[in-house]
């Protein structure tokens, strides 16, 4: 059986072509994603391969809403290189198979919609700008560290693409003087020695030199692609060759956001991408205290180093964006903006909550997309040995999506108490956050017209 037609104002599609991944998400005209697929990026074959995957998963997002490609406002397209948005067609694509393919035109005459394209990196950035990170900033440039690494700059809702379309290309700024030959065919660029691909390669390196690594268990003894998720578990395993790899790409990285600071001075640097993602624990401490080290200063408070709010979401969100812009509805414009549907708190109290008219007694989260589910407690016991301390990873899940203000109730004001890497979770994507009693906690929630997500504790 079909499930019934959605039917919010308008529908858009994101799509984000990466290195490893190809993900469509189907998104409402607030930003609230109602769908998503992913598909592995072919690595072998030329750009028919692409295409095909394209295709079949732009289809595949459609069918659990029971829309078909008519149903769409517009489609955004998120390409990693040098695009020419007008026309639709791929200048350059460093690490993939599009070079000189009009994704566009291809697009339009496939599913016969609107179709805006547009660089990764600026996108993310993009994204970021709309509900994110950097959604209070006047400039934002963003840093995206993945397969490769790229770059965007938003400021005050519209992105800088320079004279060539080719700005926000920092991957490619060369940070070492004859350094280790780039996918663009450059030598010491920024992506070749601080990119997921980078990292794989010394890693291999230093492999092949005799050293040890448990990454080697990890993948099964298969080194051609090492997942930054594999990355992750060998920094946490203290790994001595991951971790030195590690530090240095991060160094790299924080040496790059300096020269950012130093020649664009935006508002906030925004740090994303699987990579990040993935090891953000172990390298923001690093890119923060280079950035801190800074001994040129400026006339006032600014440049500060922030995390992805949006995660794996940030380019098909700033996708969106795009293809509202191409459609004459920015997001942006305020006459545009369109806030999500949040339910009402009606009562909370004596071991319940009442929620839209249905009654919980169990702790709960509401989302950003203002869907009501239960919490995790058990979880969040065996993370922080016990239920009403929250650490980093209960939050992950929480804001997922990028709230602007995180509401975290109990029936008392002193039930509940972040970790400190919590509240640096939150700091790092600008998320404010208001721990309410739960009278206040009512009243606060529902006048609030910010994005917002809830972390209610029923009991305490």
């Amino acid at each position: 059986m079909k499930s019934p037609k959605l039917i919010p104002d308008r529908f858009y599609l994101g799509v984000d072509i990466g290195g490893t991944k190809i993900q469509a998400s189907l998104v409402g005209e607030s930003g609230t994603i109602l769908g998503r697929q992913r598909q592995s990026t072919p690595r072998t074959g030329g750009p028919e391969q692409v295409l095909a995957m394209l295709e079949t998963v732009i289809a595949d997002v459609l069918v659990p809403a029971n829309l078909l490609p008519g149903d769409l406002t517009a489609i955004g397209v998120a390409v990693p290189g040098v695009v020419e948005p007008k026309s639709g067609y791929v200048v350059v694509t460093p690490n993939m198979s599009l070079t000189g393919v009009s994704i566009g035109a291809h697009l339009e005459s496939r599913f016969h919609v609107p179709v805006a394209i547009g660089n990764d990196g600026n996108l993310g950035t993009y994204g970021e700008a709309w509900l994110g990170s950097a959604r209070k900033a006047k400039s934002a440039l963003g840093i995206w560290v993945g397969t490769g690494i790229g770059a965007g700059l938003v400021q005050k809702g519209k992105l800088w693409r320079g004279a060539r379309e080719a700005a926000g290309e920092i991957g490619h700024i060369v940070m070492q003087m004859g350094g280790p030959k780039c996918g663009c065919g450059n030598l010491g660029c920024l992506e070749a020695l601080a990119s997921r691909t980078a990292i794989e390669r010394d890693i291999r390196a230093g492999l092949q030199a005799g050293r040890k690594s448990m990454l080697t268990e990890l993948s099964g003894g298969d080194l051609s692609v090492i997942r930054s998720g594999s990355i992750r578990k060998a920094l946490k395993a203290g790994d001595a060759l991951v971790t030195e790899i590690l530090h240095r790409a991060s160094e790299t990285l924080g040496y790059a956001c300096l020269t950012v600071r130093h020649l664009v001075d935006p508002s906030v640097i925004v740090l994303g991408g699987g990579l990040m993602e993935a090891c953000s624990g172990y390298m923001m401490p690093i890119i923060e205290n280079l950035v801190g080290s800074d001994r040129l200063p400026g006339a006032r408070e600014g440049g500060h180093v922030l995390l992805s709010a949006l995660g794996d979401d940030a380019v098909v969100l700033g996708a969106v964006a795009l293809a509202r812009q191409h459609v004459g509805r920015s997001p942006f414009k305020k006459r545009y903006r369109v806030k999500p549907a949040y339910p009402q708190i009606t009562r909370f109290g004596s071991g319940e909550i009442v929620v839209s008219k249905k009654t919980y007694d169990r702790d709960i989260c509401i989302s950003v997309s203002g869907k009501v589910k239960m919490r995790n407690k058990d979880g969040a016991r065996r993370q922080e040995d016990q239920a009403h301390t929250i650490g980093p990873k209960e939050l992950e899940d929480v804001c997922r999506g990028g709230p602007a203000v995180l509401f975290i109730g109990c029936p008392r004001a002193d039930g509940v108490t972040l970790t400190e890497p919590a509240q640096r979770f939150l700091s790092q994507r600008s998320i404010r956050c208001e721990i309410l009693p739960a009278g206040q906690l009512i009243d606060g929630y529902n006048k609030s017209k910010s994005r917002k997500a809830a972390l209610i504790h029923v009991t305490c």
